[in-house]
This record gives C-alpha cells, structure tokens and sequence, in this order.
C-alpha cells in the first residue's frame, strides 16, 4: 500500500468514520430535497457555465509578459482576450 498523503488512489485510504456536526453526511432526504446550482444561485451558475477550459500553446515571451505582473497572469491574460473579443464582436 503506498503512503495515503502522497497517493491518489482511493483504493489507499481507508474508510473511516467522520463525526462532523457542521457538516454531516447527506441522507436520503437531503438528496431528495437537493435543487441544481442553476435553480438555486442562478448567477453563479451563469458565470461558471460561461467558462470553459481549453489548452492553448503560447511562446515564453507571451506567458512572461504576462507573469511579471504577478502570479494572476491567467486572469489577466483571459480579461485581455475578452477585451478583444468584445472589440472584434463591436467592430
């Protein structure tokens, strides 16, 4: 068995009870009452559906220029895309 503080694999950790009373497990009827994220905040359901993930290769150059503004270089750098396609859309 590898050391379950290093190990992804759930078949390494073993199943133990946890007594929580701020956050107890789910029953049945917690489930049954349970509503979508888009019923119950549908704000944030917006935004979080309005993101999707995607892979990009960019030069050194690019990710550098952005990196030396600090370490939210990928929000930055994905508010200046949204800038130029809110221009391109405008235009």
């Amino acid at each position: 068995m590898a050391d379950p503080k290093f190990s992804l694999d759930p078949d390494d950790y073993e199943d133990v009870d946890i007594d929580d009373p701020e956050n107890p497990e789910w029953t049945e009827e917690d489930f049954a009452k349970g509503r979508p994220l888009k019923e119950v905040l549908p704000e944030l359901y917006e935004q979080v559906a309005a993101q999707q993930d995607v892979s990009l290769k960019l030069t050194r150059r690019t990710i550098a220029a952005f990196a030396l503004e600090g370490d939210d270089w990928r929000e930055r750098m994905a508010e200046a895309l949204e800038r130029i396609a809110r221009d391109k859309s405008a235009a």
